[in-house]
């Protein structure tokens, strides 16, 4: 079972264990928003945020861990799996301002960085016991990290590198459908255009094309974004066939 619960522009993700119907798997934590606020819909969803075993974030940026902090004080007992460059982040609390991947976007992003206090704490930073919850996870052995051992054996994590150096996403094998899933948070875009963009901002754009490129030939049936509905992958090849035609 996956739930998909909306914070702010953001989609957050809930995953059943499928061998124990107490246990779930929560992608990205969103926005900061009031404790009430976030509790309420995932109560709606699960019942008790206590049955969240495992938190995963996409990466590190305030929009998907921003409510972090608040969610380990009221889980408690919660292992939390991100990627290992982001572990600055989280104990700071410091915000991030990503480049522009288009000229308007650019102009945005250089104008926040212009300001003194662009990298103001714009989350609870993670304390010395909330970073004893942390996982922090790299590639340099292997290219994916099963989840198994959390007792989510159908899914693991892959990186997912351009959006941001510590972004990654959560593939899920749906046996019954016999189909892959990818949530790959920032990775792509889906708002209300014809086809899924290149997200509005990120930190490489070559990095973001080849984590593309990735996904499309590891064969997934269906991708899900933060933002905006899910995309197949047809028309994510169609959209980087534009994006190279452009380029040349």
């Amino acid at each position: 079972m996956i739930e998909k619960i909306k914070i702010g522009l953001n989609n957050l993700y809930l995953f059943k264990n499928k061998n124990k119907n107490d246990e779930y798997l929560l992608l990205d934590t969103g926005v900061h928003v009031k404790k009430e606020k976030i509790l309420k819909k995932l109560i709606q969803k699960i019942g008790d945020v206590k049955k969240i075993k495992v938190i995963v974030l996409s990466h590190s940026h305030s929009d998907h861990a921003g409510n972090l902090k608040m969610l380990i004080d009221e889980i408690g007992d919660v292992r939390v799996i991100a990627h290992r460059n982001s572990e600055n982040i989280l104990e700071t609390g410091k915000s991030v301002i990503p480049n522009g991947f288009y000229p308007f976007t650019e102009k945005i992003s250089k104008k926040l960085k212009s300001k003194k206090n662009f990298s103001k704490n714009i989350f609870s930073k993670l304390e010395k016991t909330d970073m004893e919850k942390v996982i922090f996870i790299d590639f340099l052995q292997k290219e994916k990290i099963l989840l198994s051992e959390y007792g989510f054996g159908n899914m693991e994590i892959i990186e997912t590198k351009g959006h941001s150096n510590d972004s990654v996403s959560v593939a899920v094998f749906d046996e019954k459908n016999n189909e892959k899933y990818l949530f790959c948070g920032d990775l792509i875009q889906n708002l209300c255009f014809k086809f899924p963009l290149i997200p509005l901002f990120g930190e490489n754009k070559e990095e973001l094309i080849e984590s593309w490129k990735k996904i499309i030939l590891n064969g997934y049936d269906k991708i899900f974004p933060a933002t905006g509905k899910e995309v197949m992958v047809r028309d994510l090849i169609r959209r980087l066939g534009k994006d190279e035609k452009n380029r040349i």
